[in-house]
């Protein structure tokens, strides 16, 4: 074994160039497979922390959420219950750090999760320090957040202000949750808060769902007989509360439980959890594939392509006596020994580039591999490639006799030039297939980015109230006071963004309806629909007298204008009743105030007031002043709400960042896509250098015979262009058919245009011949009397 590594290394010695050309394709594609390896396998062990994560159901009532008494009530009535976590989510809440002893003041906006006392436990959170008994305005903090909340002092018994009012102590600190998983928390309250938060008992509330309740089952459990006799147990619940029986059948017959393990990644599934995504795994997961098989063609060209000099030293090691298994043996482990070689060299440029590639794209966080999964890496996956890059030049090699082999010039068959041919096609049409898809992408993208949603994001800033009253409670002075100087033309409120509304309820004044009338329901100020360009079709808007400024959330007086789809959705289901009347004063033309993956669906829109005034401010100013414009904001701001955060952000760049999953969906298929063409030409370079080699003395004949240079360089990139344009031809239709599947997960989607199949093929046309020509044209330029005499 040490001969034949020692005879390889002095044979890679002697052929520096292809050994350099394999070895950095096979690392390009190597670091592409480690950086997709570990990103799969922290997706597939999402929640790895969680250690009885297989025991843990969600209880599902109201779209993923309970009232908070029934995690309390279930762990009293079912045995098989070991152990229940409420959560409630304070999404981008004000934390405020006053300064103290050896700490300055900090402003932040984060997720607080306010949670019962079982969470640590529940979740299996590594604690670092300090006591995480339960305290009611104590706080548990991850080791990131406390380093960016306190710096480098000591957090423990130190103050945070949550929502401007509320102080919390830090109590104890635990590891940042890095693996992939449904929450990852940095702050933690205790559920008590809630109740301070809202100045209510909502922990005890049955009806009003603002809770994750989360319930640990004895191991063994069955789940079919432990939802059955939950449903009567629930049923018998909302009968004592005063549920009507049909509400209490409807409530019942739905499924009322769901698995931990399977919350991850279903989209559908609502609530506070965080998802993956199935599909873009399985994208990228072939796209490593491909780029994969990309860089072994170019191995097996390679290693095929100068078979003349290999063919003829097998020949001498048959006639020494060398039987055929054993030189397979030697031309596989070949291959294998210059994979480990190429993966040792990937691992450490994927180490240079993790942090620009989490960065970047989300990707190379190698930490979480295990010891078996770190084994399939770093082993099987060079061993592989390295088989099946090596076995067939191997048995192709030694197929031939000893007197073939010897004989140079009947080494390479028509059979073998058109399997080569056949894998340069397939590697044009992998890169020409990946480059058309990241085009289609980034249109895709692009186009929803611009798309017409029927309101005007254009030269609105947001001053963010995070779901919190404090803007609301001066809303009226500091409106007067914006509207004072000429750069601010309008001004208007509005509960939640409306490019991205999550709220649902059970407003509408529609008999026979009952929870049929849920729909998507945002509440917003009397100036708010002109200040968005939103156009009332029929009926009226809303007036000044109609403002609700009790300090109730709704009532049977409260007026509601409704969406056209909301409208027909009314005359489908209670064609009895008239769209517009009772609690329904107009119509709005629709629009689209979700994702565009989502068609527009029934929604309505209701006024300000009581519980439903946490606002954000919405403020168009004029393009011209709007340096002016955004001095006059932040100070306005700072006379009526003093000691608080002030944020803002342009309505254009929140629109922007919905789609952000997209954008780095495209970024992870340019990183790709431009490995695959980088390995392709590289392929491609070499592959034209053994040609040019072959062709040496057929050039300088041509050149005596009076060939000009640009006959002999138009006759050499015929060959590799007529190639280029059998993989167009291949890819097209495949890349339509994908580009095709990936766009039916949009309600509105970009046109699939011939320009960007054109632009592919023209980009792949270019990069080809600039490789193919800077050799053909030394080629076609050298003397030929040298290419006579070496030839």
């Amino acid at each position: 074994m040490w001969t034949s590594l020692k005879e390889l290394i002095w044979e890679k010695r002697n052929r520096p160039f292809t050994f350099i050309v394999n070895v950095a394709g096979l690392i390009l594609a190597f670091t592409a497979v480690i950086v997709m390896y570990t990103h799969l396998i922290g997706e597939w062990n999402h929640d790895a922390d969680v250690e009885h994560r297989k025991d843990i159901v969600r209880v599902e009532m109201s779209w993923g959420l309970t009232g908070g008494a029934y995690a309390p009530w279930l762990g009293d009535v079912m045995p098989e219950v070991e152990q229940y976590c409420r959560i409630f989510l304070d999404n981008n809440a004000a934390v405020h750090v006053p300064a103290q002893q050896e700490t300055e003041e900090v402003f932040i906006r984060e997720k607080v999760f306010l949670v019962d006392s079982t969470y640590a436990s529940f979740f299996s959170l590594r604690m670092v320090r300090g006591d995480s008994t339960y305290r009611p305005d104590g706080v548990l903090l991850s080791e990131s957040a406390a380093k960016q909340l306190f710096g480098e002092s000591d957090p423990i018994g130190k103050t945070l202000i949550l929502r401007h009012n509320i102080p919390l102590t830090v109590q104890a600190l635990f590891k940042d949750i890095k693996n992939p998983g449904i929450r990852s928390p940095r702050i933690l309250g205790m559920l008590e808060t809630a109740n301070r938060l809202f100045g209510s008992k909502m922990t005890e509330e049955w009806d009003f769902a603002n809770f994750e309740t989360y319930l640990r089952l004895k191991p063994g459990t069955d789940r079919i007989q432990f939802t059955g006799k939950f449903k009567q147990l629930y049923a018998a619940k909302l009968k004592e509360i005063g549920y009507k029986e049909d509400q209490i059948s409807q409530s019942v017959n739905q499924d009322l439980i769901r698995n931990y393990t399977d919350i991850y990644f279903d989209n559908e599934v609502l609530g506070f959890a965080d998802h993956g995504n199935y599909n873009d795994l399985r994208i990228l997961m072939m796209l490593t594939i491909l780029v994969l098989g990309i860089s072994i063609i170019n191995y097996v060209n390679i290693a095929t392509a100068k078979v003349a000099e290999k063919s003829r030293t097998i020949g001498m090691k048959r006639i020494l006596g060398a039987g055929r298994t054993s030189l397979i043996a030697f031309l596989v482990f070949d291959s294998v020994f210059t994979c480990f070689i190429a993966m040792g060299a990937a691992w450490a440029l994927a180490q240079g580039l993790a942090f620009f590639l989490q960065q970047w794209i989300g990707l190379g966080d190698m930490s979480q591999l295990t010891f078996w999964s770190a084994l399939v890496l770093w082993v099987a996956v060079p061993l592989l490639c390295g088989l099946l890059s090596g076995i067939f030049p191997a048995f192709y090699l030694t197929r031939l006799n000893r007197f073939d082999t010897m004989n140079s010039q009947r080494n390479e068959s028509l059979a073998l030039q058109r399997f080569k041919s056949g894998l340069m096609i397939l590697q044009f049409a992998v890169s020409m297939g990946l480059i058309i898809s990241t085009l289609f992408i980034y249109k895709q993208v692009n186009y929803m980015k611009h798309f017409d949603t029927g309101y005007d994001r254009k030269n609105i800033v947001v001053v963010h109230g995070n779901r919190e009253q404090v803007l609301y409670s001066k809303y009226p002075g500091f409106r007067t006071a914006l509207l004072q100087n000429p750069a601010v033309l309008k001004v208007g409120a509005s509960k939640d963004p409306i490019y991205n509304i999550r709220e649902r309820g059970f407003h509408l004044d529609v008999s026979g309806w009952d929870n049929k009338g849920a729909a998507y329901v945002t509440w917003v100020d009397v100036p708010f629909l002109d200040l968005m360009g939103l156009k009332i079709l029929e009926g009226e808007g809303f007036h000044e007298a109609d403002q609700v400024i009790k300090d109730i959330g709704w009532s049977i007086n409260q007026k509601f204008i409704i969406n056209q789809r909301m409208a027909k959705e009314i005359a489908s289901l209670a064609p009895e009743q008239n769209y517009l009347g009772g609690n329904r004063i107009g119509v709005v033309k629709d629009f689209n105030f979700r994702s565009m993956h989502e068609p527009v669906s029934p929604m309505y829109l209701g006024l300000l007031g009581g519980f439903n005034s946490q606002i954000d401010v919405y403020i168009r100013i004029a393009p011209e002043n709007r340096e002016k414009a955004l001095q006059y904001i932040e100070s306005c701001y700072r006379e009526f709400y003093p000691g608080t955060l002030y944020q803002y952000s342009f309505m254009e760049d929140d629109y922007a960042r919905l789609y952000g999953s997209e954008d780095v969906f495209a970024l992870k298929l340019l990183f790709f896509s431009v490995l695959s063409v980088v390995i392709a030409c590289l392929g491609l370079l070499a592959f034209v250098v053994f040609f040019i080699e072959q062709k040496t003395k057929s050039i300088g004949l041509r050149r005596v015979m009076g060939a000009t240079e640009f006959q002999i360089m138009g006759l050499l990139n015929r060959n590799f262009l007529i190639r280029l344009l059998a993989g167009f031809v291949l890819v097209c239709p495949v890349a339509y058919f994908v580009v095709l599947r990936w766009l039916s997960d949009f309600a509105y989607k970009t046109e699939l245009s011939w320009w960007v199949f054109a632009g592919a093929f023209i980009l792949m046309f270019v990069i080809a011949l600039l490789c193919v020509s800077m050799l053909t044209w030394k080629a076609a330029t050298a003397n030929p009397v040298n290419s006579l005499k070496n030839g």
